[in-house]
């Protein structure tokens, strides 16, 4: 009996989610099919939304963030935010979702990998965003220099990730020879959470982060400007347990901070979503 209880609540689930991708696209069929496998895409595939809004779609995963982003809303957007920050902006999915619900909103957009950045540049001038959005070609680590980035061929454009100890086990499934072999990697540029938010006057309504395991000591290096963030929204991975890391040392740095948790989704997988708030913005 639970099972099927089990079974029903995720169809119920499931076709909410339809429901939702039938109101952003008229091609929600195609997407549909495709992010359930049944039906493959044939690439590039340009996606337009019902809202004006064009995705240019290259590989599977780009379908997968597209149903986390606008089907499943998985990062939070206010509609009154000013000022938004997208840390790992990737080809820039969220970018035009941010920018779509808080639409007096400016959006800093921060991808390091060459490829990727260019997509994000692309999106950003095919949805007329250029006065609104700022692209900011580095990766953010907790100092400045430089780093290097997955560069093997065939590694989803989301699961590239700056190439050190702490996140070599990490993504290992989507980066296939990457995570086994000593590939060289592409050269970015490295900054802190500090220098970007040197391009903001004030105070930062949201920051949405994924950054693929940097995300520890990104933000436990990074108190000073914290407070300056009134809630963020970051990506979490699991390391081993000898490394002594997890969600609970960065949920407690960042409670110091004056960050509190409002939502925790842990899959339970290794990676979880969780929101912060800062509580003078509550």
């Amino acid at each position: 009996m639970y099972q099927k209880i089990l079974r029903l609540t995720m169809n119920l689930s499931r076709l909410r989610e339809v429901a939702v991708c039938y109101r952003e696209t008229r091609q929600w069929k195609a997407v549909t099919f495709a992010y359930l496998g049944l039906r493959k895409l044939r690439f590039p595939y340009i996606l337009h939304l019902r809202s004006g809004q064009t995705l240019a779609i290259e590989e599977v995963t780009d379908i997968v963030i597209f149903w986390l982003v606008f089907v499943r809303r998985h990062y939070p957007v206010n509609a009154s935010d000013r000022v938004i920050v997208d840390i790992g902006a990737n080809i820039g999915l969220f970018t035009i979702y941010a920018a779509r619900e808080a639409k007096s909103s400016q959006i800093l957009a921060v991808e390091p990998f060459p490829d990727s950045c260019q997509r994000l540049r692309n999106h950003v001038h095919e949805n007329r965003l250029l006065d609104r959005v700022v692209v900011v070609n580095c990766a953010i680590a907790a100092e400045r220099g430089g780093g290097e980035m997955d560069a093997a061929n065939g590694i989803p454009s989301q699961y590239r990730r700056i190439d050190n100890a702490a996140t070599a086990t990490l993504n290992t499934k989507h980066r296939g020879v990457a995570a086994l072999e000593n590939i060289p990697g592409v050269v970015v540029e490295q900054k802190t959470l500090s220098d970007i938010l040197d391009h903001v006057d004030g105070d930062v309504d949201l920051v949405k982060m994924n950054i693929h395991g940097s995300e520890y000591s990104v933000l436990m290096n990074s108190a000073s400007v914290l407070r300056r963030v009134h809630r963020i929204a970051v990506q979490y991975h699991e390391f081993p347990a000898a490394a002594n890391l997890g969600k609970a040392q960065l949920f407690s740095y960042l409670e110091k901070a004056g960050l509190r948790v409002v939502v925790d989704r842990d899959t339970h997988r290794g990676a979880g979503l969780a929101v912060l708030a800062n509580s003078s913005a509550i």
